[in-house]
């Protein structure tokens, strides 16, 4: 069985209630760093990395993209194994910019009572648009000036994910 199918359930709902705690000033029980941020007006998207310490290695470490809008939060939960997806999908973005958006692919969490599923686009950026089973839904347009920062985020986050 697949790690990420054996990630614990509260291991996920601890890191999205972090996450929508993640401007207020509270103790979480595992670690949540924000590995880059990302602004364009109302909107944010976040790399965040997540450790809980109660949870044995191969299950303790979580990443997650956090969404936001001034009125709404979500994120979308991600193993080594989805991560690596997501850069397959990154990847084929960046070779596919244009000028109009084609959807090039997308991800289903797994591991969570609230489904998401994130859709990478590609045109005159990148689009992330994240979407989950509750109705919550946000898209964030990365900037071509982040792309860097971006991926250097998404390698980093790799990097955290990988065993030792």
């Amino acid at each position: 069985m697949p790690c990420f199918l054996r990630r614990p359930f509260g291991l996920v709902m601890a890191m999205s209630v972090a996450l929508v705690l993640l401007d207020f000033p509270v103790r979480a029980e595992g670690q949540l760093d924000i590995v880059a941020k990302f602004e364009d007006a109302n909107l944010g998207l976040d790399v965040v990395t997540y450790t809980s310490p109660d949870a044995p290695r191969s299950a303790s470490r979580v990443a997650l993209l956090g969404f936001r809008s001034t009125s709404v939060r979500t994120s979308f939960v991600l193993s080594l194994n989805e991560l690596v997806s997501l850069l397959d999908l990154w990847r084929t973005a960046l070779n596919a910019r244009s000028d109009s958006w084609k959807v090039v692919g997308s991800l289903m969490e797994v591991g969570t009572t609230d489904v998401s599923v994130l859709t990478v686009s590609a045109g005159p950026g990148v689009k992330f648009a994240v979407t989950s089973l509750k109705g919550v839904s946000i898209t964030y347009v990365l900037a071509n000036a982040d792309v860097a920062r971006f991926e250097k985020a998404l390698f980093r986050v790799k990097d955290f994910l990988s065993p030792p």
